[in-house]
């Protein structure tokens, strides 16, 4: 028994000098993209943070302009595979990399650490070839005498088949300072982009495609190759699908936007006041013709002339009858 007691007056005295037991610490990684080039300023970067390249549980990080591709997120202790990519860049057109070359990053708890990623370079298809993949840039234009570039928005917006839902990026081009833009165009924002940090200018449109479409089942057509910010750089395009042509086609923007109705039905024409003499309705294919008839009340009274008689005469007739009455 006293063996017994002295076993339980000395498990708690053991627990009491004992270092505390913790769970794993956590360290927090900030990450971010610099210099981002105008032409991506819509599109979005994807951090992946894992144990290896194909592990399916790796923490995702997403910089875009929402969080001023900046962002810092906790993980637990281990040493983590660090990858960056442009979404929507299978071909790896816009190549990045980690400023300080850290491909394996060792997290410990309370510690602190950066990942900065910024452009590469050219990607491969343009350093062999000297063109970019989707488009061939235009030759520059003279800018005005007076021309002092200051921030300006472009934009564009689609007619395309109803059900429509691919991505699609437009590719317009400052034809004064040479830079292109790439606009981002989804179904969730209603076919239409607009870049908001562009510079001002006369701008052309280079192209445009649906991600994916490697055997170019949607064409574009274009109603203005070039436009200028001070007229509003507004670019439309209609999407024809080859697979479907005659499909139905609808503008998400101006059809569905709520915004943009009734903007266009407070700058459409006022509708023309109604006459004083209304037309009247017509409701039969038939032609309606006109009545030739004098509206003097005289004529009116003689059409009724031909009943009064024939009534007059049946009245007659009768009265004679039953006087009469038939002979035997």
């Amino acid at each position: 028994m006293k063996r017994v007691l002295a076993i339980l007056f000395f498990v708690p005295f053991v627990m009491t000098l004992a270092p505390p037991c913790h769970a794993a610490g956590k360290g927090e990684v900030a990450v971010s993209l610099v210099d981002v080039p105008a032409e991506l300023q819509e599109r979005s970067v994807l951090i992946t943070l894992g144990n290896d390249p194909n592990d399916t549980d790796a923490v995702l990080v997403m910089l875009n302009g929402l969080n001023q591709y900046s962002q810092t997120v906790t993980l637990p202790e281990g040493t983590y595979y660090c990858n960056a990519a442009v979404q929507y860049d299978a071909l790896n057109d816009w190549p990045l990399r980690e400023v300080d070359g850290t491909t394996f990053l060792q997290v410990e708890a309370g510690g602190q650490y950066e990942l900065q990623y910024e452009f590469a370079g050219e990607s491969w298809f343009t350093e062999v070839t000297g063109q970019t993949r989707y488009y061939t840039p235009q030759p520059l234009r003279q800018p005005p005498a007076d021309y002092q570039p200051i921030t300006a928005q472009v934009s564009s917006y689609l007619t395309a088949p109803v059900g429509f839902s691919q991505h699609c990026i437009v590719y317009l081009q400052n034809l004064y300072s040479g830079t292109v833009y790439a606009l981002d165009v989804y179904e969730s924002n209603q076919l239409a982009a607009v870049c908001t940090e562009a510079d001002s200018g006369l701008y052309a449109l280079l192209s445009a495609r649906v991600v994916g479409d490697a055997a170019e089942r949607y064409q574009f057509e274009c109603e203005q190759k070039e436009l200028n910010t001070d007229d509003g750089a507004s670019f439309h395009l209609t999407v024809t699908d080859t697979k479907n042509p005659d499909a139905e086609l609808c503008t998400p923007s101006r059809d569905e936007n709520a915004t943009v109705q009734r903007a266009a039905a407070y700058n459409a024409p006022a509708t023309a006041a109604p006459s004083a003499t209304p037309t009247p309705e017509l409701t039969s294919s038939q032609p309606v013709q006109e009545s030739k008839k004098s509206e003097n009340p005289f004529w009116n009274v003689l059409d009724f002339l031909p009943i009064v008689f024939i009534g007059a005469g049946l009245f007659w007739f009768r009265q004679k009858y039953r006087q009469g009455g038939p002979k035997g």
